[in-house]
């Protein structure tokens, strides 16, 4: 009987604890059972680190990796292991990710559209096969388009560098036998963008975005949601490109249809749409956290009814030690532009990717002075925003001008519930065996 096998890999930063962020909680309402298996990985958090110079010494290393990649591979890798020992054919494979993790996902899923999923008695290969695949990825063709690594095979157009690499990359998982599989569902909140890659061919890691990881033809649904008030410029958005393909098959062009995405913005800054804030102050990130689960289950991802009501909504639930805040169009938003960020806004940038149109530059340069992040014309942004501007908080976002559209999502679950799976799709898991005390 085919299964679900979901991959959770959280933002540098986050913590098991008082303070969870939205992918954990995402893992806790998840069912666990033989019709979905689960995985969770905590990227550079401070899990066992008592005392205050193992916090510091670990959040160092958490800012470290969030502007080099560090752990970047030990991430991809061990949910690609987890992949290669749990996976058989017609498994449904979903991705979800926050910050750094949600870039880990996405790299994943490139990696899984090049080389494909080793068999379990070749896991050992999985660190050879992952740098083949960073070796194809270079500086301008990062992301040229939405091309597949069998369509570059057969280009009469002149070979670069890059390509032969990815050529070589491909032709790997096919002599290895690897298995060409398809991802039903990537979710994630509020991908970084580009970060430092460590090269294992190379003495010096690269700056650069690794290939396919903002296109990718072997991904059906891609959802993203996305902090309209994050300035920093270290945490600059890292969009997927609308339209693209999907191919259910990847050596068959007529298997080619829309890739069904879904990219929307909510109110506040990084954490307040991944989570991470202490509870009492997490009402605003409950809104993206209810859309991605609504978004998700809709497709036939199982979540535990209880534990949805009681973590994302805030409902109470006999015998727990925890209690948990309901969505709140008027809950805190956080400044993340402390001191130590803002000195980093006047060092000069390139302008090559500049965002925001009141930034001039000098020579090729600019101060980025804690530029908004540019919302693209016909923006989809959630309803919860159009109600904080309602209520007279003073909230009206500089950067939400133009044309947009609101959308609804994130009720809670009720008897017969208000998160139906679509046709075709396994109905909502009752409380089970990973029902426990949160």
């Amino acid at each position: 009987m085919a299964k679900n096998i979901v991959i959770c890999c959280d933002g540098t930063g986050n913590e098991i604890g008082t303070t969870i962020s939205n992918v954990l909680k995402l893992y806790r309402v998840l069912e666990k059972s033989n019709r979905q298996r689960a995985y969770y990985n905590p990227g550079v958090g401070t899990i066992g680190h008592q005392n205050a110079w193992q916090r510091f010494r670990q959040k160092a290393r958490a800012v470290f990796g969030l502007a080099t990649g560090y752990g970047l591979d030990d991430d991809v890798l061990g949910a690609y292991r987890f992949l290669c020992q749990t996976y058989e054919k017609g498994d449904r494979i979903w991705l979800f990710g926050f910050s750094r993790g949600a870039y880990t996902v996405r790299v994943l899923a490139a990696f899984l559209h090049v080389i494909g999923l080793l068999r379990p008695d070749q896991s050992n290969l999985a660190g050879y096969a992952f740098a083949a695949y960073k070796r194809s990825s270079g500086k301008s063709e990062a992301d040229a388009g939405p091309r597949s690594p069998e369509n570059n095979m057969e280009s009469t157009a002149p070979v670069s560098a890059n390509s032969m690499a990815l050529a070589e990359a491909w032709h790997l998982g096919r002599v290895s036998g690897a298995r060409t599989v398809r991802i039903e569902f990537v979710g994630v909140w509020d991908t970084v963008a580009s970060v430092i890659v460590p090269r294992a061919d190379r003495l010096l890691p690269d700056l650069q975005t690794l290939r396919f990881t903002r296109t990718n033809s072997s991904v059906k649904r891609f959802r993203q949601a996305i902090a309209i008030d994050e300035r920093r410029r270290m945490f600059r958005l890292n969009r997927w490109i609308e339209p693209q393909v999907y191919r259910s098959n990847p050596f068959d062009p007529d298997t080619e249809v829309a890739q069904d995405i879904r990219q929307v913005w909510f109110a506040g800054v990084h954490a307040d749409i991944g989570g991470g804030y202490p509870e009492e102050e997490s009402g605003l990130s409950k809104f993206p956290l209810a859309w991605m689960i609504e978004e998700a289950h809709a497709h036939g991802l199982h979540v535990n009814r209880a534990m949805v009501n009681h973590l994302v909504h805030g409902a109470p639930r006999k015998g727990s030690l925890h209690s948990y805040v309901p969505p709140s169009e008027t809950a805190p938003l956080h400044q993340s532009m402390n001191m130590a960020w803002r000195i980093l806004e006047w060092l000069p940038k390139r302008d090559r990717w500049p965002e925001w149109d009141e930034r001039h530059s000098i020579l090729g340069w600019y101060l980025p002075r804690s530029e908004p992040r540019a919302m693209p014309d016909d923006a989809l942004v959630h309803r919860s925003v159009e109600k904080r501007i309602d209520a007279g908080i003073g909230y009206r976002p500089i950067n939400l001008r133009g044309n947009y559209r609101f959308i609804d999502s994130g009720s809670p679950v009720t008897d017969g519930g208000n998160l139906e799976p679509s046709a075709g799709s396994d109905a909502l898991g009752e409380q089970g065996e990973d029902d426990a005390e949160v």
